[in-house]
């Protein structure tokens, strides 16, 4: 059994999954959270044996207003990434302790602030774009760099098939989204799930 745990890519990226699997993600959960509070949100370890394929997919709204923010704060933004990941992958750790196979997927390139507003118009709600585009993109490529490293560190499988739907400067390809920061079709990650699944 397949079981994911995420902010709304845990919905989006998995919708129309053919495979057998439990949803358990949680709208709007950031990264920073999950290694804060040593929780991973709708985790039941009792559910899981040796069987189990654990799937994590945190990141997007750090990349998008947190790291920013932090940066705004006076903290090194090496800094708050490297803590960001080493304290995410502290959790999965301290939690996940029965599996076959723990799969971190990567974070989905972010979307452009202009594209976003030219369909819902001006941000003045709570769906914030902090930073430059050029700063988000900047800081999923370095965010997904060290899960990919701390993966291999810890034995996990690093998953990240996004550069499909990334535009040549990094960010998301809007045509390819649901026209805010999601997949909309994603049949290519599907796709290439799959074929991570089969060989595992």
């Amino acid at each position: 059994m397949i079981y994911i745990y995420g902010d709304s890519h845990g919905e989006f990226s998995f919708k129309n999954l053919q495979l057998p699997h439990k949803n358990c993600r949680e709208y709007s959960i950031t990264m920073f959270r999950i290694g804060r509070d040593n929780i991973i949100i709708n985790f039941n370890k009792d559910e899981h044996n040796e069987n189990s394929i654990i799937v994590m997919v945190y990141g997007e709204v750090d990349c998008r207003c947190h790291i920013q923010r932090q940066i705004n704060m006076g903290l090194n933004e090496d800094d708050v990434i490297y803590n960001l990941v080493n304290n995410y992958f502290g959790t999965i750790k301290n939690n996940a302790t029965i599996y076959k196979k723990i799969i971190i997927v990567g974070v989905i390139p972010p979307s452009r602030q202009n594209d976003f507003e030219k369909i819902h118009g001006p941000i003045t709600h709570a769906f914030p774009f902090v930073g430059s585009d050029e700063d988000r993109v900047r800081y999923t490529n370095k965010v997904n760099k060290l899960i990919e490293e701390f993966c291999n560190i810890n034995g996990y499988v690093y998953f990240n098939p996004y550069h499909y739907y990334a535009s040549e400067d990094g960010n998301l390809n809007f045509e390819l989204s649901d026209t805010s920061c999601h997949l909309g079709n994603n049949s290519f990650f599907l796709e290439k799930f799959y074929e991570l699944y089969n060989n595992l």
